[in-house]
């Protein structure tokens, strides 16, 4: 009985030391809206991960912090679950590669950033996945 208290007792003081937090945030009727991960870093609670949630329940964004700035892979969704967007942050800046999807899960546009400036050949799609557009942000050009 007593190696049971101690065991116990062992595994409430180590849960509580842990060094991540999640808050969540509710809409009026109770669903979740937001889940926020934060960890103790060098004695300070920060920001290292956000969930958004449509009010049906599915994922609207998520992706990392560091700093308390976006970093890291982020995603965002359609309320029906469909990816919307995806890409990378750095610094808080989109840096990498973006992918923009049509309702219907075909490609909108795609390109890159560097530091938050678009770069390099952009390509957009209509609906039906076929290009439209081609832009090139190192030349200013754009091509039908």
């Amino acid at each position: 009985m007593q190696k049971l208290c101690f065991f116990l007792l062992a595994s409430i003081l180590l849960a509580s030391c842990s060094n991540t937090t999640v808050k969540k945030e509710k809409y009026d009727d109770g669903k979740i809206k937001s889940e926020k991960t934060y960890q103790k870093i060098n004695g300070r609670e920060q920001l290292v991960k956000e969930v958004k949630f449509h009010h049906n329940g599915q994922k609207y964004v998520e992706g990392g912090y560091k700093n308390e700035l976006r970093n890291g892979h982020w995603a965002s969704w359609y309320e029906d679950g469909k990816i919307w967007s995806e890409g990378e942050f750095r610094d808080g800046k989109s840096h990498g590669k973006r992918t923009v999807y049509h309702p219907n899960g075909k490609k909108y546009y795609e390109g890159s950033f560097d530091m938050g400036k678009r770069i390099g050949v952009w390509l957009f799609y209509d609906e039906a996945g076929m290009k439209v557009k081609e832009i090139n942000y190192s030349t200013g050009s754009a091509q039908p």
